[in-house]
């Protein structure tokens, strides 16, 4: 089945422009490996992009995108092992010392959940998804019952972030790094419509806006 036409023609653009001003960066980037300044686990959000948040150049960020960007809990046989396998690989293959996980506005996984989680009579609808959001359940349970229920979201965006660190650092190659002062973890959350990031702050557990 050939490929639509649209992708075509964008890679057509892309191969004779964007690629040409910088092929000695791909050469480089094919012969010396990659050497990523990061790893950042974020969603699959379509309009979630890290390389254009960040203005990042080739390989600069090791990337892994899953529903909602979680860090589901670690055990030593552990469904949903991708991301973990992806965080192991990053942390021992590639030296990987800073982690972002970052989330963002209107996540739509983040809604699900919600919406999951506070009907009661709720039976699991999809094979996948509604296993793989469990995940959400502990930031679920910290939620503040009296916020209107578009506030109830946003809060679990930013109740996940924290959540999936707490899970990120029990995983036992990032407790030992971190032990060790060799790697650094950041929450951070991204506003689609203002382009806002916000950065969890370590000491009192908020999210504050990045000035500059």
């Amino acid at each position: 089945m050939p490929l639509p036409d649209f992708l075509i023609d964008r890679y057509r653009d892309w191969k004779n422009n964007s690629f040409v001003k910088k092929s000695k960066i791909y050469k480089d980037a094919e012969s010396n490996g990659q050497k990523p300044k990061a790893m950042i686990v974020t969603c699959c959000d379509s309009r979630v992009h890290p390389i254009k948040i960040f203005n990042a150049e080739i390989g600069d960020f090791f990337i892994h995108k899953n529903i909602a960007n979680l860090i589901p809990r670690y055990y030593s046989n552990s469904d949903h092992s991708e991301t973990l396998a992806a965080i192991e690989y990053g942390v021992k293959n590639l030296k990987i010392s800073e982690i972002i996980i970052l989330g963002h506005s209107k996540c739509g996984g983040i809604e699900h959940a919600h919406n999951y989680f506070s009907d009661k009579n709720n039976t699991p609808k999809n094979l996948f998804i509604d296993s793989w959001i469990q995940n959400i359940k502990p930031a679920y349970l910290k939620l503040d019952s009296k916020l209107k229920k578009e506030n109830q979201i946003q809060s679990l965006e930013k109740l996940s972030i924290i959540n999936s660190i707490s899970n990120l650092k029990k995983i036992p190659i990032i407790k030992e790094l971190a032990l060790e002062n060799k790697i650094r973890i950041h929450g951070l959350w991204f506003e689609i419509a203002t382009g806002k990031l916000m950065y969890l702050d370590d000491k009192s557990i908020e999210f504050e806006t990045i000035n500059y």
